[in-house]
């Protein structure tokens, strides 16, 4: 059976002004940013961390990294649960969302780790030439 490999992302909500909440957090914690937030690429974590989300009842809170979302996919609709999106493929991994019994939105993540870390240094190059985050 498939399972999870780590955490892949966490959408949370800071209050103030996005672009300020990214410059303090690059300021004093270091923290590297694109228009998405920040990430982690160290040995196998892979993880952003998202300092604005917004109001859609779908947005996930939480994007686990796992090795076979077919398999949990599947194993998720036997057993009669929401799924909200169905697997999508991208260069940088596959994504699915779905709801748990207790009505939480949750994300899974199949990671093409080559292509993400490519991704996420362009992300990063981009926004040091035009610091402006997705969501305000």
């Amino acid at each position: 059976m498939g399972k999870t490999l780590g955490v892949g992302g966490v959408f949370i909500h800071f209050k103030g002004d996005t672009k300020k909440v990214y410059d303090f957090y690059q300021k004093y914690l270091g923290m590297d940013f694109s228009a998405y937030g920040s990430g982690f690429l160290s040995g196998q974590q892979l993880m952003i961390l998202t300092f604005k989300r917004d109001d859609n009842p779908l947005m996930p809170l939480i994007n686990f990294r796992v090795d076979d979302i077919e398999e949990i996919i599947s194993h998720l609709k036997e057993d009669g649960l929401d799924i909200i999106s169905e697997i999508e493929d991208y260069s940088y991994g596959k994504f699915a969302t779905f709801k748990d019994p207790f009505d939480n939105v949750v994300e899974l993540w199949q990671a093409n780790r080559e292509e993400y870390i490519k991704l996420v240094e362009e992300e990063l190059k981009k926004y040091k030439k035009n610091p402006k985050p997705m969501v305000e």
